[in-house]
């Protein structure tokens, strides 16, 4: 595995390049990957700053690694440490009508809860990876706790509620990878949570799963404005020094490799085939958008686990909607690889198909 690192004073954008060789069943990926570090809000400007190499063993001992459930030689460190890319806490929003730092073609997580509707750009998610937030307060409550979470990677979306057994939970980015998957951490217990799931992976709650939410969508900015007129949008008033109108990704989604290794490769499907993943107790399910995308209208009502779901896909509008997941399912939008290596058997949905 080769790396050149740009080394300088200060904390910023470091760019590595990687070349991935001697790992078996994985896409050789030679590109420009960004890492994005924090700065102290609204001070240091980006600058390339010095990271450790995703080759040397993992700093577990950050964190509370008791009752692991993941291989703990299949955690990479994916370049920046703990919090250097920082995480969000109840950011600044605006009103849709107002969000003219978006173009219409750019890509947003849109959530409703309670009737309240708040999109979370792909260009603040690439940068920060974890939004904590609150939605959908009604009488004079101050809404429910979320996690809106974006692994560049893998291109994969989770929207959770952050409470479990009486406690709200707020989560920070690990600097961790598992699958070539973001591993985020509580600042509760200092446990290791895997994005894909949402599931504890360390500490007390170890192999628990926090509740995801349905009535979410990945989309333009121009479709959500479009049908929630009324909603709010994240701004780029971040308090961090990041040029949002750049994504420091571009390069990655132009390869069609792996940055990082994955436990196993399914080809069933290409790597970066993209998904919605689901789990219902034992029973895991991949629904390739260009399967949903057959059905009429793109709407897909489909039962798994004797739960009925409901999905919406518009391939050519780049619109994904998880419109109805039972409460105890788990559901992310991702790429196959990730997806597939976390969960090998898998099955497939295939529109028209007899089950």
């Amino acid at each position: 595995m080769r790396y050149r690192m740009i080394n300088a004073a200060g904390l910023g954008v470091v760019v590595a390049v990687f070349l991935v060789t001697g790992v078996a069943g994985l896409h050789r990926f030679a590109g420009t990957l960004d890492f994005i570090f924090s700065s102290p809000p609204a001070r240091a400007a980006e600058s390339p700053a010095t990271t450790q190499p995703a080759s040397e063993p993992p700093p577990l001992e950050l964190f509370n690694t008791d009752n692991l459930k993941f291989p703990r030689d299949q955690i990479v460190s994916g370049g920046p440490p703990k919090d250097a890319v920082p995480a969000l806490v109840e950011p600044e929003t605006v009103p849709v009508s107002r969000a003219r730092f978006l173009d219409p073609g750019d890509r947003v997580v849109g959530i409703t809860v309670n009737g309240q509707a708040r999109a979370y750009p792909i260009d603040v998610l690439n940068w920060h990876e974890v939004i904590n937030d609150r939605l959908g307060g009604v009488l004079g409550s101050a809404g429910v706790p979320i996690a809106v979470v974006y692994c560049p990677l893998c291109d994969s979306v989770s929207v959770v509620d952050r409470r479990l057994d009486g406690k709200t939970y707020e989560f920070g980015v690990s600097g961790l990878l598992a699958n070539s998957n973001v591993l985020l951490y509580d600042r509760t217990d200092q446990a290791l949570w895997s994005q894909v799931g949402f599931t504890a992976i360390s500490g007390p709650h170890a192999g628990r799963a926090l509740r995801h939410l349905d009535n979410w969508e990945l989309t333009t900015f121009k479709a959500w404005k479009a049908r929630h007129p009324d909603s709010t949008v994240v701004s780029f008033n971040t308090g961090y020094d990041r040029n949002y109108h750049r994504n420091p990704y571009e390069s990655y989604f132009e390869s069609d490799g792996l940055a990082f290794p994955v436990a196993s490769v399914d080809r069933r499907f290409k790597l970066r085939t993209p998904v919605i993943g689901l789990k219902i107790g034992g029973v895991t399910r991949a629904y390739p958008l260009h399967e949903l995308a057959k059905a009429p209208g793109g709407h897909v009502v489909d039962t798994i686990g004797g739960q009925a779901v409901r999905f919406q896909v518009d391939q050519g509008r780049g619109v994904v909607r998880v419109i109805k997941a039972p409460d105890h399912a788990q559901v992310i939008h991702t790429y196959w690889f990730a997806w597939a290596a976390f969960h090998p058997e898998t099955e497939v949905y295939e529109y028209g198909a007899a089950r």
